[in-house]
This record gives C-alpha cells, sequence and structure tokens, in this order.
C-alpha cells in the first residue's frame, strides 16, 4: 500500500464516519439536552398541579422541545463531525505510517489509534463547540466559564464515538494490508 493511498483511505473514512457521527450524536444530544432542560425548569416551579388535560401539552411540548433540540445538536454536530472527522482520518493515517507501517501487532495498533482518536477527537470537539458557541452568544452577556463547561460533556462524547470509529478505520488498515 502506498503512502497516498493509506492517508487518503483513512482521511476520507475519518470525514464520513465523522460526519455521520457528528450528526447522529449531536441529534440525540440536542434532543435529550432540551428536554433535560425542560425537566428542570418544571422541578424549578414546584409544586404544580399537574392535571389529566395538561398532559396532552405536555406531550407536544417534549416533542417540540426534541425537535429543536435536535436541530441545535446538529448545528453543532456536523461541521465539527466533519472537520473533526477528516482531521482524524488524517492523523491515524499519519500515525499508521510513521509507527504501523507495515502493520506487525494490529492489537497494539487497534489501541494506539483509539487512544489518540479519543484524546485528539475530545480536544478538538472541545475547541470546535467552544467556537460554536461564541458564535452564537452575545460576546457582551456570555459567560465564557460556563460556555466552556457546556460542552465538556459534549467533547467527551465525541472522544469516545471517535474511539469506537477508530477501530472501523484501523480494520480496514488491517484489511488492505494482509493483502
Amino acid at each position: 500500500m502506498t503512502t497516498i493511498k493509506l492517508l487518503f483511505g483513512t482521511t476520507w473514512r475519518g470525514g464520513a464516519w465523522g460526519l455521520l457521527g457528528g450528526t447522529m450524536l449531536g441529534t440525540a444530544y440536542g434532543a435529550i439536552f432540551a428536554n433535560v432542560l425542560f425537566a428542570f425548569g418544571l422541578a424549578a416551579q414546584a409544586p404544580f398541579d399537574l392535571q389529566r388535560d395538561d398532559i396532552p401539552r405536555a406531550i407536544v411540548a417534549v416533542l417540540v422541545l426534541a425537535l429543536i433540540g435536535s436541530v441545535m445538536g446538529a448545528l453543532f454536530g456536523v461541521p465539527t463531525g466533519l472537520v473533526v472527522g477528516l482531521l482524524d482520518g488524517l492523523l491515524i493515517g499519519i500515525v499508521t505510517r510513521v509507527f504501523f507501517f507495515p502493520l506487525k501487532d494490529a492489537k497494539t495498533y487497534r489501541r494506539v489509534i483509539a487512544i489518540t482518536c479519543a484524546v485528539f477527537t475530545t480536544i478538538a470537539a472541545w475547541l470546535g463547540f467552544f467556537a460554536i458557541m461564541l458564535f452564537y452568544a452575545d460576546r457582551d452577556k456570555a459567560n465564557v466559564g460556563t460556555l466552556a463547561l457546556a460542552v465538556t460533556l459534549p467533547a467527551l462524547i465525541a472522544g469516545v464515538a471517535s474511539a469506537f470509529i477508530s477501530r472501523v478505520i484501523a480494520r480496514w488498515y488491517e484489511q488492505e494490508s494482509a493483502r
């Protein structure tokens, strides 16, 4: 396998999987996050008298918040997933070429790639999410510390997902190097 084929193969796979993962996880996180905020808002207003007539409106509110949260989550997950995925794929290709070319120990290779991707993606996703938050926030009123903390959990989720996605790319390299 040539270096160009290796770098191209890992980069486009990283971008494609990053886009898919960013879309799916961003959408899910946004839907859940919006409804968790709704639940905290209800709890802050306790005690409240829930009537039978309120149940349909509550269900509609949960669904509408899930939809809005999904769209907002996708606004963060899609661009960050694509960019970080491409960079992650390129990083996998570089690490593979420098340290695991030709492949001798597949188990060690998978572990190194998973850890490298998890750490890189967590940091890069945190920076990406933080930049998007600052872009949308009112800079005069934004609490930077709160924004930094708010993007930590989604960045950690992205890092864990990246570790799993890296296994798919590592498996591709293992199969290609066995030919």
